[in-house]
């Protein structure tokens, strides 16, 4: 109950620095819709006695003494009308505050995580909670304690009225209730547990929805004709969840109905105590109906408050797989003393680095030293899953080594800002990101910063020779690329390539990382770019990592990785003399294309 509670308190925080207004607001409207209820039974009860008088004493009486509690009524009825859309409109804008506010915690959070946690199956888990209650649940807790204020006060309200009747009308009012809470309350925990142990299904319902529907997927679902067993697989998936929770719900509702059977049981005994106590002349009609308004509506607040509060009880339950996220720490800081660092003077050193994937019983890289100086062409090259793309999220500290270090001109790199670290690198990844948006904020998502981009991005995709493309699409640079948005124009994969290579270079960045970056790229334009390679990447210290041995013999020097380790390392004249690895590999590859 402590944990709770502090889940409630840190929720009522989070709704309130939303939108403190549009929160008072809602309180101050609940309030005052709780006291109309009450001012209604009462008007109704004198509208009701004075009609009966008028209509039953001997010497007629004027309509206007009838007509006053009648327009009491009709303004109350007015103001209780507009007061409900007014509060309907308040809580809409409250809870659009909170899911906007709620939105930027979570998206903020996402990107300052550590990279590592998408190598773990149970962040997506936390993730995909997360996601599911954080827009509304916390909006959720203030309702149901602003419901729970506004049914207790209107209950008590109705509770003194009905106490002027008799004593036990208001504990059967009470009582009637309480299998309807206990009933809600236990099946909380159940459906709680339930839905949680079913996130990682959620998941794979979700991955298999993608595989029939998403893009990507779309050529090989046709051209295997993988779509029937998809569809079997989802149906499967999302089955196997939702019949569960039905069978749960199907429980609750066969108690559900029990609880109501108890609540007819009470309202019968009310009614014939009412209308014992009115035929026997105790009550005036007025009265009788004011008794019988103020217990059903007694009824219905007693009902919302226990819903209330058994809907914080849930609340509290599911608000924790927010803040769950929320709390999660990065690994990935700086550590003191912190330094800013400046553009690569010297080198960076990697000395003794290991790195191991997490569920992984082996190590992706296993003890690597080396050194890169600055200005220098290194290339990395290697089988795949020798490490090389992982080295390079090292080194860019998208992931911290489990041992050893990296050194950046003698500051070992946890003491670095990451941020501030990572503005020295720009990387065109393996697997490259595809935004659709225009053409020129592809290349300047390079470097979101730059203040003047057009000259720049244009000298950026001359270099990798995709700016004719570019101006020849029917709105130039301000084309739209890829096809989920209207108006757009889609590009071939290699020309997506050249993109990626213009964004890299249009980051003002002295270290330029190439993760294959001609995988896709046609013979002239890799020629093109890599006979003027020295020159595009000019004043640059360049790591390429590339399968193409042409292409990487062009480095300065060129580093082996085999099972994580470096097996040789030298110019290509060198390896070659050495006959090693890089040996046999260059040798098989060029011998393809001289027979």
């Amino acid at each position: 109950m402590k944990e709770k509670l502090k889940l409630f308190r840190e929720s009522l925080k989070l709704v309130w620095n939303s939108s403190p207004g549009w929160t008072f607001a809602n309180i101050i409207m609940s309030v005052l819709r709780s006291v109309f209820p009450l001012m209604l039974i009462w008007l109704l009860k004198i509208v009701i006695d004075d009609i009966t008088r008028a209509a039953t004493v001997s010497s007629p009486t004027p309509d206007i003494n009838v007509l006053w509690p009648i327009l009491a009524v009709v303004i109350i009825w007015f103001l209780d009308e507009a007061s409900a859309d007014f509060s309907n409109y308040v809580r809409k804008k409250q809870a659009l505050k909170l899911e906007v506010y709620m939105y930027g915690l979570l998206h903020s959070k996402a990107i300052k995580l550590d990279l590592i946690n998408f190598e773990r199956p149970e962040y997506f888990d936390c993730l995909s909670r997360a996601s599911r209650e954080a827009p509304w649940r916390p909006n959720s807790i203030l309702n149901n304690l602003v419901s729970m204020l506004r049914g207790l006060l209107s209950l008590l309200l109705m509770a003194g009225l009905i106490l002027t009747l008799h004593w036990t009308l208001a504990v059967l009012l009470l009582v009637a209730n309480i299998p309807g809470i206990w009933l809600r309350l236990y099946y909380a925990d159940i459906l709680y547990n339930f839905q949680r142990e079913q996130t990682p299904e959620a998941r794979k319902s979700a991955y298999f929805n993608w595989l029939l529907t998403g893009d990507r997927p779309s050529r090989e679902l046709r051209l295997f004709g993988l779509g029937n067993y998809f569809i079997s697989l989802f149906r499967k998936s999302f089955l196997k969840q939702k019949e569960e929770e039905i069978n749960i719900i199907r429980r609750r509702t066969v108690i559900e109905f029990v609880s109501n059977l108890f609540k007819a049981s009470a309202l019968l005994v009310s009614l014939l105590f009412i209308a014992h106590q009115t035929i026997i002349g105790k009550l005036s009609l007025g009265q009788m109906a004011m008794f019988l308004l103020a217990f059903r509506q007694g009824m219905i607040y007693i009902k919302d408050l226990f819903s209330s509060l058994a809907g914080l009880y849930e609340d509290s339950l599911f608000i924790g797989d927010t803040f769950e996220f929320l709390n999660l720490k990065e690994s990935v800081t700086a550590s003191e003393p912190v330094i800013i660092p400046s553009p690569l003077k010297e080198k960076i050193v990697a000395d003794n680095v290991t790195f191991t994937y997490p569920g992984n019983n082996f190590r992706t890289i296993n003890n690597v030293s080396f050194e890169i100086k600055r200005g220098e062409i290194i290339a990395l090259v290697g089988p795949n899953g020798a490490g090389k793309s992982t080295l390079v999220r090292l080194l860019c500290r998208l992931y911290d080594s489990d041992s050893g270090n990296i050194k950046y001109d003698g500051i070992d790199v946890r003491n670095i800002d990451p941020e501030e670290y990572r503005k020295h690198f720009s990387v065109v990844f393996q697997d490259f990101m595809l935004y659709n948006l225009t053409a020129g904020e592809n290349i300047r998502m390079g470097n979101i910063d730059e203040k003047s981009p057009a000259v720049r991005i244009t000298a950026s995709a001359k270099s990798t020779g995709v700016h004719d493309l570019i101006d020849n699409l029917p709105n130039g640079y301000e084309t739209v690329i890829g096809n989920l948005f209207d108006e757009s124009r889609e590009l071939s994969w290699g020309e997506w390539q050249k993109i990626a290579l213009a964004r890299a270079l249009f980051r003002d960045a002295p270290i330029l990382i190439l993760d294959e970056p001609s995988s896709a790229l046609d013979a002239d334009t890799e020629y093109d770019i890599f006979s003027r390679f020295r020159e595009i990447v000019k004043d640059r210290t360049s790591i390429l990592i590339s399968h193409r041995f042409t292409n990487v013999s062009l480095a300065d020097r060129i580093i082996v990785l085999d099972k994580g380790e470096i097996a040789e390392t030298g110019t290509h004249d060198e390896l070659m003399k050495r006959g090693g690895i890089y040996f046999t590999m260059f040798t098989k590859q060029s011998s393809r294309f001289n027979k």
